[in-house]
């Protein structure tokens, strides 16, 4: 994933998004404990969504105690009690950044291609701890980037084509070790994630896609000039409004039993942010400003 899924601050409580960043912190911990420092440059926010929705909405709760960053020794950070849920998303994380780097290895640019084979000794190291820790994570990303090239390069693919194979192996990753109906709308709330990113990500990588030739689902699209820029701005926010709608449908459909408003914070306010901010460079009238209006 890609950092696109993350808290609005300016919507939320300070006592939600202290909890909030205090488990962006206890994966930041928990990838330097388990696998190295290294591991850390790859924290993500997408990954702390995940272990936000898992503490969710686990049987029991959690507590949250004040440690001093290991980095910073003048600040203390709020480290979650649940270690087996955060290293779950830890595994899951580091597991999705290697195949990402193998994706990089054969079909990124130049630039990515060095960046690649410099750091892939270290993190395929680290992927062989992950994938004995997370097995079942590792099986679900590894056969959806073997059959992610080949739904490419199919011809005439549609969006939900390529879009599913991310989707898929998120919602999986989320819907790991429950059963039942919770397992089902964990599924299809972490498949919605998935394709919004999905979405957002080729929209935002079009322009570059089509100077290095690389699998975009919309580079048939005309961007040509600003009437047409702004037209497709419009097309995609369309697409992320209804993949968005549907999330939260899942989301409501959840046995949560805290952090709701977190989670409702992300998906709804969050990603409506994001993408904002993404489209931006299709809009460029619309520059972003911040601005507060008060009834």
């Amino acid at each position: 994933m890609l950092g696109y899924v993350r808290a609005f601050k300016p919507e939320m409580k300070i006592k939600d998004f202290e909890l909030y960043k205090g488990v962006y912190c206890s994966l930041c911990r928990s990838l330097g404990r388990l696998y190295s420092p290294l591991a850390q440059l790859f924290l993500s926010y997408d990954f702390a969504l995940a272990a936000v929705l898992r503490l969710a909405v686990a049987e029991s709760g959690c507590t949250f105690e004040q440690k001093r960053c290991p980095y910073n020794p003048a600040k203390k950070c709020m480290i979650c009690s649940r270690r087996e849920i955060i290293d779950y998303c830890a595994h899951a994380l580091i597991i999705t950044v290697y195949y990402k780097i193998i994706d990089n290895l054969h079909d990124g640019g130049i630039k990515n291609k060095i960046v690649a084979a410099l750091i892939y000794p270290v993190v395929a190291l680290m992927h062989k701890k992950a994938k004995k820790l997370a097995p079942n994570a590792d099986k679900t990303v590894a056969e959806m980037m073997k059959k992610q090239p080949l739904t490419e390069k199919k011809n005439g693919v549609c969006l939900d084509e390529a879009a599913h194979g991310s989707a898929d192996a998120l919602g999986s990753i989320f819907a790991e070790g429950f059963e039942g109906k919770q397992k089902d709308a964990l599924y299809s709330f972490g498949y919605m994630i998935g394709r919004f990113v999905y979405i957002l990500d080729a929209a935002d990588d079009l322009e570059s896609d089509a100077k290095t030739g690389s699998f975009n689902p919309f580079i048939n699209e005309n961007i040509s000039d600003e009437a047409s820029r702004a037209e497709f701005a419009d097309k995609i926010t369309g697409m992320l409004n209804l993949t968005q709608s549907q999330a939260l449908e899942a989301l409501d459909s959840l046995e949560i039993n805290r952090f709701y408003d977190i989670l409702d914070n992300i998906v709804f306010d969050g990603l409506t942010a994001c993408a904002k901010k993404t489209l931006t460079k299709y809009r460029p009238h619309e520059k972003e400003k911040k601005t507060y209006t008060v009834n």
